[in-house]
């Protein structure tokens, strides 16, 4: 045999047909994600969720580039439209990867937003922009292609939350035990969120015992809702994770984060990629943390 075909024996073996998807990957941290599973060898297809359409295709280019310095095979890679928070585009994307793929085996909900703190906009009207988009937008798009997970050979969910999702953000006992409850169901945990935004509409947030953060609002949220997916999804095979990049020097930070974005990127693929991964846990510096304590 060929070393030509041994290579490509060995690529089929490993990637055997596996799609990923990466969510806002046309830069930063979700850029590397992308790049990084892509250069791993266990996929098939990587495909770019994008909101901008140039700024995706020339990520899409970008990443084309640097796998022509390994061996060939290597998966291809393709750029798909979504707008986080918009359930036409949602559903657009799942239609897209159904007729191409009929699978997803790996989502990283990577895409996010965060007012700059020299943004005048006022807390109360960046509340649900943030919360539409970081929460409610990737509980949405992870629901709506869930059912393509299920058909995905050995699944995974990683979702990138943040340092800022501390549970100890919350003044109040009663919220920090309602958030940390085994009991809570995505139900109750949008009604939580729901009453954030009520509060901080009414200005009455710092009275009833929220955090000062919108941004972390919507982290702690996506980090129960990795709790609750992780319990709900284990009889289907699907691992669901969430996991902290760091203070990472991206747009996102003004580029102030001291750890470079394919460094913070690493914890989301080890997610991805790792043989006989956990489920429902919240990982940062390479390893589980208890986020309970963070």
């Amino acid at each position: 045999m060929s070393s030509s075909i041994a290579a490509a024996a060995a690529f089929t073996a490993q990637a055997s047909n596996r799609i990923a998807l990466v969510t806002g990957a046309n830069k930063g941290i979700g850029f590397y994600i992308a790049l990084q599973l892509a250069m791993s060898g266990l996929f098939s297809h990587i495909i770019l969720g994008c909101r901008d359409a140039t700024r995706g295709q020339t990520a899409v280019s970008d990443i084309v580039s640097q796998l022509k310095t390994l061996p060939s095979p290597t998966p291809s890679v393709s750029y798909l439209p979504l707008t986080l928070g918009n359930k036409e585009s949602h559903a657009n994307l799942k239609q897209s990867l159904e007729q191409s793929f009929g699978k997803v085996d790996v989502l990283v909900n990577n895409a996010a937003i965060a007012f700059k703190n020299a943004d005048p906009t006022p807390h109360e009207e960046q509340c649900k922009p943030t919360l539409d988009v970081n929460f409610r937008g990737t509980v949405d798009l992870t629901n709506e292609l869930l059912p393509l997970l299920r058909r995905g050979s050995d699944a995974r969910i990683v979702n990138v939350a943040s340092m800022s999702g501390y549970l100890s953000q919350l003044p109040s006992r009663e919220l920090r035990s309602k958030f940390a409850s085994e009991g809570i169901t995505m139900s109750k945990l949008h009604n939580l969120v729901d009453q954030y935004e009520q509060d901080v509409e009414q200005g009455t947030y710092i009275k009833n015992g929220w955090g000062r953060s919108n941004y972390g609002m919507s982290k702690l949220a996506v980090i129960v809702a990795t709790r609750i997916w992780a319990k709900e999804e284990a009889a289907n095979g699907i691992s669901v994770n969430c996991c902290c990049p760091g203070y990472c020097d991206t747009d996102m930070t003004s580029h102030r984060g001291s750890r470079p974005p394919e460094e913070g990127a690493k914890n989301a693929v080890m997610l991805a990629t790792m043989e006989n991964i956990f489920t429902g846990q919240y990982f940062a510096n390479y390893e589980v943390n208890d986020w309970l304590e963070t």
